[in-house]
């Protein structure tokens, strides 16, 4: 049992000594405690129920589904690094910590890109998130960490609208009030995060916004079906002769009948029925999918949700792009478009996972976006061939590459003999114009600064003799 305020109360088959708490008598004696009124839990917090509609909006949705999947697939396969900072210019990757054992395996049988993908999620579609850390003898972290789905937690709020403790329901029907930054009733620590509201911390669903216009788009939808469920193939009407005899109810209900088979889902849908004499099939103008812009209209609802998240709608198909903006919106989305998001998340992890797991360390938490943002393979070569001046890539690493076997004498840097320091700057360069200057270059001994020396044959003896 819970009362209105939230506040857990056990409820027992038998009265309580002292008069804590009485047994239920009937609807019209609610059960009290305190003097505080008790209403039955059914399962999910009866303030929850909010949450609930935006959960059917995006499992219904075609065009939420479809935009909030593509953020929450774009941010879930990001890998997470865990750095140390060595000093304001040098950092070191770590891998063998606890926290980057976590991020890598958050638990058993459970990937890192699922657990994150059912997380942002659920922070799409209810502006809030929580998962649980626990300890776990099946990890090599000895941690877990767990989603804990937006149904069964809320975030409570002070005076000043700032989260002061997380209103938790568990699968049990018991439910736990647990303020920030302490653990749970079974030790257990959450990790969390909401948006704005106008009032409390809990955060406002998106799909608040969006009902006007989602609701238009199920009415479209509705329509759409009744059409294609209950018209005619053709949109027509039926007419008979004016001085034709009156129908009798039988022949009326016969004749109704055997039409019904031409349209909607009957056994002769499409076909030509069969009329009686003089009567004539007339076209009527009617409304069509087509005459009502459906294909229009459905694209509309996906550019706006789209917009509404804050993505370019030709990532999603809203709108026709071409393959040069396609890459500069690829390039934008993890920057201008869900670079916030991911800042966001990284804030929450060194804010409330690396205290837990590595107090008084160096050690943070990074999104690795350069992994999202790494070019073909063609572009990669030519950008680091020219950054670094020279080839990069061993013969054995370019080997390993296409999985070719290993072959040695294979892991010497090959150098062409166009390139040297001062010189050429890449194989990729070109030598000077003709007339233009000549680049500096190490004179060989006994020569002069940038010359050589060079041999040609005498006219009179043949013998070479030497030149500058």
């Amino acid at each position: 049992m819970i009362t209105p305020d939230g506040l857990l109360v056990t409820a027992k088959a038998a009265p309580v000594r002292d008069g804590v708490l009485a047994t239920f008598e009937g609807l019209d004696k609610p059960w009290t405690y305190n003097g505080t009124v008790i209403v039955p839990d059914p399962g999910v917090p009866l303030a929850a129920y909010g949450g609930v509609t935006a959960y059917d909006v995006w499992r219904t949705q075609p065009s939420v589904r479809k935009v909030v999947d593509y953020i929450a697939r774009a941010l879930a396969t990001i890998p997470w690094h865990v750095y140390e900072r060595v000093s304001d210019t040098d950092r070191r990757r770590v891998t063998d910590h606890p926290l980057a054992q976590l991020l890598a395996a958050p638990g058993p049988g459970r990937s890192p890109s699922r657990l994150w993908h059912s997380i942002i999620v659920d922070w799409l579609i209810h502006d809030r998130w929580a998962a649980t850390l626990l300890p776990s003898a099946d990890t090599a972290s000895g941690w877990e960490l767990r989603r804990k789905p937006a149904r069964r937690f809320h975030v409570l709020a002070d005076d000043d609208d700032q989260p002061a403790a997380l209103y938790v329901a568990y699968g049990d029907g018991q439910a736990a009030v647990v303020p920030v930054g302490q653990a749970g009733p079974a030790g257990e620590r959450y990790l969390f995060d909401s948006g704005y509201a106008a009032w409390g911390a809990d955060g406002t669903s998106p799909m608040e916004t969006l009902r006007q216009l989602l609701d238009e788009q199920r009415e479209s939808v509705e329509y759409r079906r009744q059409v294609w469920r209950n018209s005619a193939r053709t949109p027509v009407v039926i007419e008979r002769p004016a001085d034709a005899p009156s129908w009798s109810s039988d022949a009326k209900t016969r004749f109704l009948e055997a039409f019904k088979r031409f349209i909607g889902r009957g056994a002769e849908a499409g076909g030509t029925p069969i009329l009686e004499d003089g009567m004539r099939l007339v076209p009527v103008q009617a409304f069509s999918p087509k005459d009502t812009t459906d294909i229009e209209g459905r694209q509309l609802s996906d550019a706006e949700v789209a917009s509404a998240y804050h993505i370019p709608p030709e990532l999603v198909g809203a709108r026709e792009g071409t393959f040069s903006n396609l890459d500069a919106f690829r390039q934008m989305l993890y920057t201008h478009s869900v670079g916030p998001d991911i800042t966001m998340l990284e804030d929450v992890l060194n804010t409330q996972l690396v205290p837990l797991l590595a107090p008084g360390s160096a050690l943070y938490v990074e999104a690795n976006v350069a992994a999202k943002l790494r070019g073909s393979f063609e572009e990669q070569a030519s950008l680091l061939q020219t950054a670094v001046g020279a080839p990069y890539m061993l013969r054995a690493e370019a080997r390993a590459r296409q999985n070719l076997p290993y072959i040695e004498g294979t892991e010497e840097l090959v150098t062409p003999l166009n390139v040297v320091t001062g010189g050429l700057a890449s194989p990729t360069d070109t030598a000077p114009k003709a007339g233009g200057p000549v680049p500096k270059a190490v004179g060989r001994p006994g020569g002069r600064p940038g010359g050589r020396m060079i041999s040609r044959p005498s006219r009179s003896s043949g013998t070479p003799s030497p030149t500058r």
